[in-house]
């Protein structure tokens, strides 16, 4: 008797390692490929001007974070290039998603009389460094360039040329008033946070808004930047435990990344994360979602991977936001002093599907209002820059 108690113990016990190594061999993840779509040329005096428009395509199963892409011109020519995906002529970290396409274009500046010399031999190198389910690797691929012709007036990426927005505004969206910031490039703490905050509260002043009480909204991806609690995944090294669990979870969760599941454990500790999983698997058999995260904790459900936060931060992992409620009475406390109006913060998560999950609050009774107001994301944190949102309550 007592041997079949401990038998099925242990069973009870390994079970959910024994079902993420079952996962682990049968579930599948991306598979790239790369095709040049169009390229342009244009020489100017002696220079010649090479645009290419290259499209990865994801054939796989399960969504592909791309990181990067470098190109070089073969054989290897001394050359100025560019290889970018947006409007600031910088590769933005992309989730590309089953079946879909995303187009990047790279721009080289040589000599022509360096391209004359090879031009019967010409070719692009292109690697790109991406990862779904397991960690990061390189997609290499070659193509033979014949026959470029070089009357073709040059088009570089229709997307390039933006500037960078370096000042501070206020939009109106409906009933709220987003706050435009500055890209933020560091870590510059709570007392940039109050500075910006106080500069779009004299915007509104400017306006003659007249409210009772001004609900001030910060996206938690920003607090948790200003609080350093963020991750490169290049400097992330994943354990066995984060690259075999992390097969337990769903593409639209970031947990399904190897490296963001390695900062989870790391913040929580494995055993609370691993006992988590048992709620969560009774939860999938009865037809429950969300299980896991009720016994994980919130720290667990706010992470966000590589690709959703704001430039520069789009190749790291950004962690939940330490001690929110804290936070959110401290920052009102500070915003309180040098303004006659009643404010009360918000540290919030919400998301284009019209999720809004409040992480942390100085005061809990205007919660619906919030949520109501944020259901259609106006706290945009990606090109937007607007990850500050005031809700006036008249």
């Amino acid at each position: 008797m007592l041997l079949y108690i401990i038998t099925v113990s242990l069973f009870i016990l390994f079970l959910p390692t024994f079902i993420a190594l079952v996962l682990y061999f049968v579930r599948k993840g991306c598979s790239l490929d790369l095709k040049i779509e169009s390229y342009y040329s244009k020489i100017i005096d002696d220079k010649l001007f090479l645009s290419f428009e290259v499209g990865v395509i994801n054939r796989g199963i399960f969504h592909s974070i791309i990181l990067n892409c470098e190109a070089d011109l073969l054989p290897i020519i001394p050359s100025r290039k560019t290889v970018y995906n947006n409007s600031f002529y910088y590769f933005d970290t992309v989730i590309l998603k089953k079946n879909k396409t995303h187009k990047f274009w790279i721009e080289f500046e040589l000599s022509n009389k360096d391209f004359q010399d090879y031009k019967d031999r010409f070719g692009l190198a292109l690697r790109v460094w991406y990862y779904d389910l397991k960690p990061i690797r390189t997609l290499y691929k070659e193509f033979s360039i014949e026959n470029i012709d070089l009357n073709l007036d040059f088009q570089p990426g229709k997307t390039g040329g933006a500037k960078l927005w370096s000042g501070v505004d206020i939009l109106q969206i409906g009933n709220v008033f987003c706050l435009k910031v500055p890209v933020i490039t560091h870590f510059q703490g709570s007392d940039y946070l109050v500075s910006l905050i106080e500069r779009g509260l004299e915007l509104i002043n400017i306006r003659n808004i007249n409210c009772k009480k001004l609900l001030i909204c910060i996206a938690e991806s920003l607090v948790a930047i200003i609080q350093g609690r963020v991750r490169s995944v290049y400097d992330v090294y994943p354990s066995f435990a984060a690259k075999l669990f992390n097969h337990y979870f769903g593409e639209d969760s970031s947990l399904s990344s190897p490296y963001a599941l390695e900062l989870v454990i790391r913040d929580i500790g494995f055993w609370r994360f691993y006992f988590s999983l048992f709620p969560g698997i009774l939860g999938k058999i009865m037809g429950f979602s969300g299980w896991f995260y009720i016994f994980a904790g919130r720290k667990a459900a706010a992470v966000d991977d590589a690709g959703g936060t704001i430039r520069p931060f789009d190749k790291f992992v950004v962690l939940a936001p330490d001690k929110p409620d804290e936070f959110s009475i401290t920052l009102k406390q500070r915003l309180q002093k040098n303004n006659n109006i009643d404010i009360e913060v918000f540290v919030v998560d919400a998301n284009d599907l019209g999720k809004v999950d409040i992480l942390g609050y100085s005061d809990k009774q205007y919660r619906e209002i919030v949520i109501e107001a944020l259901k259609t994301n106006p706290q945009g944190n990606d090109d937007q820059q607007t990850p500050i949102v005031f809700i006036p309550v008249y």
